[in-house]
């Protein structure tokens, strides 16, 4: 079983630097970090953030055969019950402004609730940061978590009929603002910007603490992530018992 894994950015496969050796490999312009977790051979990916960016290198990494697809990284909390740290795993994923909705492998989110993820109906894609509390609150009815790429890469997974899943980490709770702008200071694949850092925050001074804040809080996320993620590939590559994970399916939102 090959395995591809896609984080939008760094911060989010940093541990896995230190967990494990990875073999470099090129596809086109997107380097794959290439290790073995149980029986499965696993690819990760890193596709920097937002929609058009998850496309075009998920594009890449599923120009190769892989036998499972899993959307992975940060996310933010729409409900009150899930809090900073908590794993989600989704039973379905849509992208706002739309109606249509990707079901997950309904194997693969069993198997992520076996693994102790909480369960969520709905991850909704944006294509920009939903900053305020108050935005949070008003998608809340429609989705359990908020992230910007998991609908697409999960669109391209079922254009090359690949069983997929959406599993994603909390980083900021319904309540919480994330401080306005922060992807300014920030590029594509999360790296900071210290010219820009240094503009922000003198622009922006009471907004320090929650920028130092929301970095620590990012960092155990990830810890945490890697670690369920590392025992979730593990016992799916181990699982041989009954069918395959069914393929990703798309349906209109009711």
């Amino acid at each position: 079983m090959r395995v591809l894994v896609v984080f939008a950015v760094d911060a989010e496969f940093a541990p896995w630097r230190k967990l494990r050796d990875f073999e470099l490999v090129r596809v086109g312009m997107v380097t794959l970090y290439r290790t073995q977790i149980g029986r499965a051979s696993v690819d990760f990916v890193v596709s920097g953030m937002g929609p058009e960016n998850a496309r075009c290198v998920s594009e890449l990494a599923m120009s190769i055969p892989h036998g499972v697809c899993i959307a992975s990284g940060f996310a933010g909390s729409l409900k009150v019950s899930h809090k900073v740290g908590d794993i989600l795993v989704a039973q379905a994923v849509r992208q706002r402004g739309t109606s249509k909705v990707i079901e997950c492998s309904e194997k693969l989110y069993a198997s992520g609730l076996r693994q102790g993820a909480a369960p969520a109906n709905i991850f909704l894609t944006t294509d920009k940061v939903v900053n305020t509390a108050e935005e949070k609150k008003q998608l809340s009815p429609s989705a359990d978590a908020v992230d910007m790429e998991s609908f697409t890469i999960l669109s391209i997974a079922k254009e090359h009929n690949l069983p997929g899943v959406a599993i994603r980490v909390i980083t900021d709770q319904i309540d919480e603002a994330i401080p306005p702008g922060i992807d300014t200071i920030v590029d594509a694949r999360g790296h900071a910007r210290p010219g820009q850092i240094v503009r922000y925050v003198a622009a922006h001074p009471l907004k320090l603490s929650a920028l130092i804040r929301l970095g620590r809080r990012s960092r155990i996320a990830a810890a945490s992530l890697a670690k369920f993620l590392e025992a979730y590939i593990q016992n799916v590559s181990l699982d041989t018992e009954g069918d395959h994970p069914v393929e990703l399916v798309e349906i209109s939102a009711t």
